[in-house]
């Protein structure tokens, strides 16, 4: 099963980085990509893959460091997702799957990490953010080997 682990975030503003610190953890076992927005090209990204796995920070409310999991169908028609860049991850995903059908993956999960703080210059994100990482980590992990397979390094 052709899979990506997609990282998206700003690697200089602080808890924005989030998601591509998370993602870094999987370079060399799956294809692994980083973005700075999550518009068309997330798509470029994405198409050909059986499964995707999206990772990102956001503002939905929560404490900070709060990881949650969503498929495109929560995103489409149950929260208001206020990611922090100009188009919407839901908007693109639903384009694609309009234009695209059959080339965009069969399964997408999008993990998420509540940011503080994701306007501030720095490579660091806030303790609160920097502490959900390895839960990030750990979330795809069960995602990408079920049953603890997880290939030897």
């Amino acid at each position: 099963m052709r899979t990506i682990v997609l990282g998206i975030g700003n690697p200089v503003l602080t808890d924005d980085a989030v998601g591509i610190k998370v993602a870094r953890h999987f370079e060399g076992v799956v294809d692994t990509e980083i973005l700075m927005t999550t518009d068309f090209k997330v798509l470029d990204k994405l198409l050909g893959y059986d499964r995707a796995i999206i990772v990102d920070g956001v503002r939905l409310g929560d404490a900070p460091g709060t990881v949650r999991e969503f498929t495109p169908d929560d995103l489409f028609y149950t929260y208001t997702f206020s990611g922090t860049h100009n188009l919407s991850l839901p908007t693109t995903l639903k384009i694609g799957y309009e234009l695209f059908g059959p080339e965009m993956p069969r399964e997408i999960k999008i993990v998420t990490v509540e940011v503080a703080d994701a306007t501030s210059f720095g490579r660091e994100c806030t303790p609160e953010v920097a502490a959900a990482v390895p839960e990030a980590v750990s979330r795809i992990k069960k995602h990408l080997f079920p049953a603890g397979k997880e290939p030897q390094a």
